[in-house]
């Protein structure tokens, strides 16, 4: 009996105890600041072909530093440079046709205008001609009445005769030449219509010949692969001689000014996630050294959540992501670090759920 009651003595004092740890270890927990084990995380930018050539050069290894618009990667674009001089010669020669017509269609309009000038000259001479005729008639008359009564002779009335048949000849002349300038007018008319139209095709045919330059300069520039963003060389994927096809990723470049550190709270810690506040991010690597950042995202939407949601365990489980970004111009902090985030601001148990 006495070792029955040693043993439930025994055990409740080792219940009691390990309750006891317990009790205080969750009140070590509810009193820390609000935090949880990151990643560090950095920017990456892909240095992609856009077409397919063969590999000249590649001028840095992994791990290299780079600046944004720093050469990378040469290709032999011999084929997209022979393109490019061929679309300049095209638009060259366009240049040249769309030029010639439009001095056609100059050419045209001013021989139009003058035979119309020269139209509108016949008119007037021919008015003053007609009017002319029309005085030597009337003196003609006039003479041939005298005449009759011994006033003129007959050879002043032949003179008159003689000038009338004259006026009328030039008349006659002058009427002809005005109905072929006409006719010059309308025609050189038709033909500055005609070249108007090869003009404006020749000026389209310009426009795509200079798209064609365009294009073809567009793949020469990507000849010449270029630093998009400062950072590190992660990976290099392609080695000189080696054919790069259009998508091929020859290097991937990430940013390590700032970086990022993706951390989780439980729901119940939600409150002390702010974006704009402040976090402290302590890395395995550097013990002694502290770094500051700031939260600019807290996700709006739980992981890992339940498919139902109702008691108070299962709303503890909950977990939002938050980023922090770290400015991190020493480059210390490399992606892939482990760090542990702490939100400034929540110790003794801010931000929790009462």
């Amino acid at each position: 009996m006495r070792r029955v009651i040693v043993l439930f003595t025994v055990l409740v004092l080792g219940l009691s105890a390990g309750f006891a740890v317990k009790l205080r270890a969750q009140r070590r927990a509810a009193l820390a600041p609000v935090g949880s084990s990151a990643v560090i995380e950095g920017t990456e930018a892909d240095v992609v072909a856009r077409i397919t050539a063969r590999i000249v050069a590649i001028a840095v290894e992994e791990g290299a530093r780079v600046h944004a618009g720093q050469l990378l990667v040469r290709l032999d674009c011999r084929e997209q440079q022979a393109a490019l001089q061929a679309a300049q010669a095209q638009l060259a020669a366009a240049d040249g046709q769309a030029a010639a017509a439009q001095a056609e269609v100059a050419g045209a309009l001013a021989v139009s205008q003058a035979a119309r000038a020269t139209a509108s000259a016949s008119g007037a001479q021919s008015r003053a001609l007609s009017a002319s005729r029309a005085e030597s008639t009337r003196q003609a008359a006039r003479i041939g009445a005298l005449q009759g009564e011994g006033g003129a002779t007959a050879m002043e009335l032949d003179r008159v005769s003689t000038r009338v048949t004259e006026l009328d000849e030039q008349l006659g002349a002058l009427q002809a030449q005005q109905q072929a300038a006409r006719g010059q007018a309308t025609a050189a008319a038709a033909r500055a219509q005609a070249v108007r139209k090869q003009a404006e095709a020749a000026l389209a045919a310009v426009g795509a010949a200079r798209a064609n330059v365009q294009r073809a300069q567009t793949l020469v520039e990507e000849c010449e692969l270029r630093a998009p963003l400062d950072g590190l060389v992660q990976t290099r994927a392609f080695e000189p001689g080696e054919l790069a096809l259009p998508g091929s990723r020859i290097l991937t470049i990430v940013r390590l000014d700032p970086v990022e550190a993706v951390f989780f709270v439980p729901n119940r810690e939600l409150a002390a996630a702010v974006a704009g506040g402040r976090v402290t991010v302590r890395a395995d690597a550097y013990p002694e050294q502290v770094f500051a950042g700031v939260m600019r995202r807290v996700a709006a939407q739980a992981e890992f959540t339940p498919r139902n949601v109702q008691t108070r365990e299962d709303r503890d489980r909950l977990v939002y992501a938050v980023t922090a970004e770290l400015p991190n111009a020493s480059g210390r902090l490399r992606p892939g670090m482990p760090v542990e985030v702490t939100i400034d601001g929540s110790e003794g148990g801010a931000g929790r759920a009462p």
